[in-house]
């Protein structure tokens, strides 16, 4: 399904938050993450670039060495917003790792490219020259969901510190806002995300259907318990 792009900014938000207009940037736009990714028409290489735009950061998607990915219909490129540097590129590299998903194409590698003096004052924890993104764990967890209330049942396929992985035949369409109620050792978190991306089920059965939701605000016991798991 495609994403709602705004006419506005060229991004995905959510309907009650403000169109932050044509996100121009005013710093440099620096490289943040790559993947290389074995497509029909061969190897290619996708990455995420993010750049400051006032107080907030913007990511935009290319195809290396230089295309940059546009919404279907429009003559502006996608883009995609946060608070940060790392929430921007979170919402980039989600969206790259769907549309990955959702053709089938086999991911070869990943790299972080953000500098540690770019991104880590934005708040990204920083490693040995490099940027860490949340790191994803394998959790089938009970999880319901839904737009007005969490009504409907699912599972989880994997959890983060900024987002999860909800298993079911009913993905809801991208760029809708969830609440969610996530159940982990009888204790329950109250979660709030936006639908990023969806997969859809293969006539093979190799991959469930379900749908990538990045987490809004996730509350502390949320996050303590995912950096508890191994």
């Amino acid at each position: 399904m495609t994403p709602l792009w705004c006419a506005g900014c060229g991004a995905v938000h959510g309907a009650d938050e403000p169109c932050p207009d044509e996100l121009e940037p005013t710093g440099p736009e620096s490289p943040g993450w790559r993947v290389n990714v074995s497509t029909a028409s061969g190897i290619e290489a996708f990455g995420v670039l993010v750049a400051p735009c006032g107080d907030l950061w913007r990511a935009r998607i290319l195809t290396f060495p230089n295309v940059l990915w546009k919404a279907p219909g429009r003559s502006g490129t996608i883009k995609f917003v946060g608070r940060s540097a790392r929430e921007a590129l979170d919402r980039g590299i989600e969206f790259v790792r769907g549309h990955c998903s959702e053709r089938g194409y086999a991911v070869r590698g990943e790299n972080m490219l953000g500098s540690a003096a770019v991104l880590g004052a934005a708040g990204l924890r920083e490693g040995v020259g490099v940027v860490l993104p949340a790191v994803r764990k394998l959790r089938f967890l009970p999880v319901r969901f839904g737009v007005v209330r969490p009504s409907e049942t699912g599972g989880t396929g994997n959890v983060s510190e900024t987002g999860v992985f909800i298993i079911t035949r009913a993905p809801i369409d991208p760029g809708h806002e969830l609440t969610m109620q996530l159940r982990a050792q009888d204790a329950p978190f109250d979660l709030k995300g936006c639908v990023i991306w969806i997969a859809k089920e293969r006539p093979a059965g190799d991959r469930p259907p379900g749908m990538g939701v990045r987490l809004v605000e996730p509350p502390a016991n949320y996050l303590r318990y995912i950096r508890t798991l191994p």
